[in-house]
């Protein structure tokens, strides 16, 4: 990202990454994130749901990829905790469907 220093020891001592140094920077943007899933749903995420502090000044991507060759229906990520706080979640295994709705939990 133009304008952000990759902090690349922090990388290496949380296997995150990216990870950027924002010291100097007042209010830190990051693009927004998004996920479209089959069905039209969509899951916009706050940034403090995908950028998390790492250290000082140190923010860190919290999305994981699986690291797998791509299959036919398109790669994989990790949705975690991070991704998930404040919303409720629901997972219907047996009509495999995976329902959200945002909401402050307090």
């Amino acid at each position: 990202m133009k304008g952000y220093k990759r902090a690349e020891e922090v990388e290496a001592l949380t296997r995150l990454r990216p990870c950027y140094n924002v010291s100097g920077i007042e209010t830190p943007m990051f693009p927004s994130v998004t996920f479209h899933f089959k069905g039209g749903a969509e899951m916009a995420l706050p940034e403090e749901n995908y950028m998390a502090p790492a250290g000082w000044k140190v923010l860190c991507l919290t999305i994981r990829g699986d690291n797998l060759p791509v299959i036919s229906s398109g790669p994989s990520i990790i949705l975690g905790s991070f991704q998930m706080q404040n919303y409720h979640v629901e997972y219907d295994l047996q009509n495999e469907r995976f329902g959200f709705k945002q909401q402050q939990c307090n």
